[in-house]
């Protein structure tokens, strides 16, 4: 009588169920992150309208404490905190070189990847701003028709004021694009010159465009900027201007 061959499991019953249950909890893990993510990190949206005006304004929290308040062509950087006990997040952003701005306000995060995350932030005095999930923001830009490119304005140009304890960078870029950094805001607009005038703009919300007329000179590695009230010089600098290099 011959005997029956066994053959041998190719894998062992307690492999199986440690394989389901790793499954498993990187499923629930899953479902968790999709439907209970409460993370304020990532860039945020917020529509309203004022005056018949619709605005957009973007703020976006970066790891490191840091974020960006964005609307138009403008940039505020700051700190923020967030104490998920009280549900409060602290904004701080600066102003000549001190964090002297601060807004504190109740979170609440809701949505979730499918349906759309948000934020509602409110403020002392009551009033809720509903911020939901976006992409990055994009600086609106109008450019001129009409720019001609000045090589010799090309680069950064740094103005620094001792006595008042500030200073500021200019950028002008080929297309026509400029770059102005000061005291924890950027701005981003667009320029153009003729012999004697420097014209620059700013998109400060919705379709408002604020544009000046300076009279400007430039000579000797020197970009002096001229109005009836004040004369800034600024000098070629072969570094964008940095924050933590300003006066304090």
């Amino acid at each position: 009588m011959s005997k029956k061959k066994k053959y041998k499991r190719s894998i062992d019953t307690p492999v199986i169920i440690s394989f389901f249950i790793v499954l498993v909890s990187i499923c629930v893990l899953a479902v968790l992150w999709i439907f209970f993510d409460t993370s304020m990190k990532g860039t945020w949206r917020l529509r309203f309208k004022q005056g018949g005006q619709e605005y957009v304004h973007y703020m976006t929290l970066l790891d490191d404490n840091k974020f960006t308040y964005s609307f138009g062509g403008v940039t505020y950087d700051g700190d923020y905190s967030v104490n998920p006990e009280t549900a409060t997040i602290s904004l701080s952003s600066s102003s000549y070189g001190r964090y002297n701005l601060r807004n504190d306000f109740k979170y609440k995060v809701s949505g979730n990847i499918f349906s759309g995350k948000g934020i509602a932030l409110t403020g002392s005095d009551g009033t809720e701003l509903p911020y939901l999930q976006s992409s990055d923001f994009v600086p609106v830009i109008k450019y001129y028709s009409d720019f001609t490119l000045n090589e010799k304005l090309l680069g950064s140009w740094l103005f620094k004021d001792e006595k008042q304890g500030y200073n500021y960078t200019f950028t002008f870029h080929e297309d026509g694009r400029y770059e102005y950094l000061c005291s924890g805001s950027r701005h981003i607009g667009a320029y153009k010159t003729d012999g004697e005038n420097f014209t620059y703009n700013l998109a400060v919300d919705g379709n408002n465009i604020n544009e000046e007329t300076l009279k400007y000179t430039l000579e000797d590695g020197k970009l002096t900027f001229i109005t009836d009230n004040f004369t800034d010089t600024l000098t070629k600098t072969g570094d964008k201007f940095s924050f933590e290099n300003e006066i304090k």
